[in-house]
């Protein structure tokens, strides 16, 4: 509102100009009104120039607003943007937490709508029979996880007959012995971590896995998850167009026992 008053002044400046020169030419003999004139015509032309100022600095002002504002709105545009991106991205390593968990996984459950009926319904957590451990042990269900996860001590790589085999140990979830295995290494994966500055290079291997009904062979990577609660992290490499996850329940698939399993999964080395 100040911007357009002085602009107002300036154009009455402007057209006010005119007269007063008009006026000094039709002026006869110089004297005091001729002077007076003069005078006022001075002062008329020093107000329109101090208006005109004014109104410079106040558009120059505005301009200098509206582009701060532009570039904040570009770097608002940026990170929305950023965020966006992020929000689709998947996440590999441990999930960021239960949060990302119910994000991930509502998104999951809206792709596979159409034909979810047909999918095995699992909670959070799950109670999953490893065919090639011979053990039961309690799992967490995560969609944020690409590849799945087994708690693993005492790894070492080593070779057998020309190829990369890894040696662990598994602890009995009960006793908590350490149950010594071997596996063929099936490749190398890095894996990086929210929560942790450097990356992580850990063996991945295959084991077969039962949840619910479903038994398949899978890959897991080894890793010591001893600051963590479960032993295995089940992640989308499982799930992937067989299962469906309800993360508000739990232990929702039904157990089978070891003898009702069939041959399919057993997850040959």
């Amino acid at each position: 509102m100040q911007s357009w008053n002085s602009l107002r002044h300036v154009a009455a400046c402007t057209l006010l100009v005119p007269p007063l020169v008009g006026g000094c030419a039709a002026t006869g003999p110089l004297g005091e009104a001729q002077d007076q004139r003069a005078d006022e015509l001075a002062a008329a032309m020093d107000q329109c120039v101090l208006y005109q100022a004014q109104a410079s600095a106040q558009l120059a002002a505005q301009e200098q607003q509206l582009a701060e504002q532009s570039q904040q709105l570009g770097t608002i545009r940026e990170q929305l943007e950023a965020l966006t991106s992020a929000a689709h991205r998947p996440s590999v390593g441990e999930p960021a937490g239960p949060a990302a968990s119910a994000v991930a996984g509502a998104n999951e459950a809206c792709a596979d709508s159409a034909d979810s009926s047909s999918k095995l319904l699992v909670g959070q957590l799950e109670q999953v029979w490893m065919q090639n451990l011979n053990l039961s042990l309690p799992a967490r269900i995560d969609t944020g996880a690409e590849t799945s996860s087994l708690d693993a001590r005492n790894i070492e790589l080593f070779e057998r007959n020309s190829r990369r085999w890894v040696r662990f140990e598994i602890l009995h979830p009960e006793t908590g012995e350490p149950l010594p295995l071997e596996r063929r290494l099936k490749r190398m994966v890095t894996i990086m971590q929210s929560n942790l500055p450097d990356s992580e290079r850990r063996p991945v291997i295959k084991l077969g896995i039962t949840i619910g009904t479903i038994s398949q062979t899978a890959e897991f990577t080894l890793s010591d998850r001893s600051h963590l609660e479960y032993q295995v992290l089940v992640g989308r490499n499982i799930l992937k167009d067989v299962m469906v996850v309800d993360v508000s329940k739990e232990n929702i698939a039904p157990y089978v026992l070891p003898e009702e399993l069939t041959q399919d999964g057993s997850g040959a080395p």
